[in-house]
């Protein structure tokens, strides 16, 4: 793609070199003084900008310069003087100009300076895209330091280097995926393929050849062969996200690989033996899946050898500080901004915060604070939460101060519930009461005619 140039200058003969000079080369519009200029670069995007340092008895090109620069950082700006001064150069370069050229020049000159500012220009595209590269795979660490972390980085410790199925639970935004690859990435399987697919995204009519593959001609759309994830993965890790979501049918042919370590492509006439290892993520509670009938039992303890529960963030409050610093300092990177910090207000506000979505919930709040914030220091106005989402622990202190015992059980339960997503058997296994125990209370609530979203589910 041809660079594009502005050149502006108040002298026509100046520019009419410039555009027969460089045109072959690049695409040049042109300007003749600062107002020209800027109503060009209203309508048109450039990649470098050749301007004159005076023009119309006025120093319009360093007001040119200063203008581009407050709206984009990013422009590339030659400046030109006529007048040998080394102190218009030295104010341009320090405003943001790339470099300046003294007049007259030749035209070698002027190629030569263009060129090193697009070479220039490359290399610092090519550092930002390998920046943000880091980032990424900076941003798939696991953080934390809390007990509960601990011991699920122990248990996949354990585990990794075997065999066995692993079925990993938990809210969205927790980080299950992370969990899977770091399984992956401490076992055998290491350097073989790590496949994910995402079983909520893919429509029921393509999932089973989008897992098993297909011939050619065995559907109508099948215009050729078409290999499935699980060869894809052969060797390595299959994950299968949300696994929870997949149909009746789906989940007959998945127990068959399981246990037969093979599949059969969609109009294929023999099996293919795969060696894949299979990790699985869901935030559904499976087991009440298979109580109504949605899910297959036998594919379950197939899938669930190992069960590995990420908890969700506030239940490991010591770990959002980490995970706020972490974030902050790979989104200041990626917006080229100097390292900011968190002020005390802003790491109560944060640790106060239930964070329904967990770790995705707190990563796109500190992006949108990088972004906002102006200062050094960002504080807590760049964290704004609802009513909804005021920390649960703060909630029950200030009621107790001020309730009934009978309250305060009341809110404990409401607590346990909104929790565990209106699961009882968790909600009751967390307060040390029977399931039926917990269901009187309800009735007894509702009877009552107490307010509540989450009791009355």
């Amino acid at each position: 793609m041809e660079k594009r140039i502005l050149v502006v200058d108040d002298q026509k003969v100046t520019r009419e070199f410039l555009i027969d000079a460089l045109s072959p080369q690049y695409v040049i519009d042109e300007a003749e003084d600062m107002a020209a200029a800027l109503q060009q670069l209203e309508q048109n995007t450039y990649d470098l900008i050749l301007t004159d340092v005076r023009m119309n008895d006025r120093e319009e090109g360093l007001e040119l310069l200063k203008s581009v620069k407050n709206k984009d950082r990013e422009v590339i700006i030659i400046v030109m003087t006529g007048y040998s001064s080394v102190e218009q150069a030295t104010e341009a370069m320090r405003i943001g100009a790339f470099d300046y050229v003294e007049k007259p020049f030749t035209l070698d000159e002027i190629k030569i300076k263009l060129r090193n500012a697009f070479a220039l220009s490359a290399l610092k595209l090519e550092n930002r895209n390998l920046k943000r590269r880091l980032n990424i795979s900076r941003g798939k660490e696991i953080i934390g330091c809390s007990e509960k972390l601990k011991k699920i980085l122990a248990t996949v410790d354990l585990i990794a280097d075997t065999k066995a199925t692993v079925l990993i639970t938990g809210e969205n935004g927790t980080g299950k995926e992370l969990v899977a690859r770091r399984v992956h990435n401490f076992s055998g399987r290491r350097d073989k393929p790590f496949v994910k697919v995402n079983c909520a995204a893919i429509p029921e009519g393509t999932l089973e050849s989008e897992l098993f593959g297909h011939e050619k001609g065995s559907f109508t759309s099948a215009h050729r062969w078409h290999p499935g994830k699980f060869e894809q993965a052969d060797k390595g890790t299959l994950l299968l996200d949300e696994i929870g979501e997949i149909p009746p049918h789906i989940q007959a042919k998945l127990l068959r690989v399981l246990q037969e370590r093979e599949i059969d492509r969609v109009g294929g006439r023999k099996p293919i033996s795969v060696d894949v290892r299979i990790i699985s993520t869901t935030n559904k509670n499976l087991l009440s899946e298979i109580r109504e009938g949605k899910f297959r039992e036998d594919l379950f303890y197939r899938l669930n050898v190992v069960n590995i529960e990420v908890p969700p963030l506030r239940e490991r409050r010591d770990d959002i500080i980490l995970l706020a610093d972490h974030f902050i300092q790979i989104y200041c990177e990626e917006n080229d901004k100097p390292l900011k910090k968190l002020s005390g207000g802003a790491l109560k506000k944060m640790q106060a915060g239930i964070w329904r979505g967990n770790i995705r919930e707190l990563e796109n709040c500190i992006e949108r604070a990088v972004i906002l914030c102006r200062e050094d220091v960002i504080s807590e106005e760049y964290f704004n939460f609802d009513e909804n989402t005021l920390s649960a622990t703060s909630r029950v202190e200030e009621i107790l101060n001020c309730c009934t015992i009978a309250k305060a059980e009341r809110l404990m339960i409401e607590e346990r519930l909104r929790k565990y997503n209106s699961n009882r058997t968790k909600a009751a296994q967390d307060l040390g009461i029977s399931v039926r125990t917990l269901r009187n209370k309800l009735k007894l609530y509702k009877e009552l005619d107490v307010e509540s979203a989450v009791l009355s589910l």
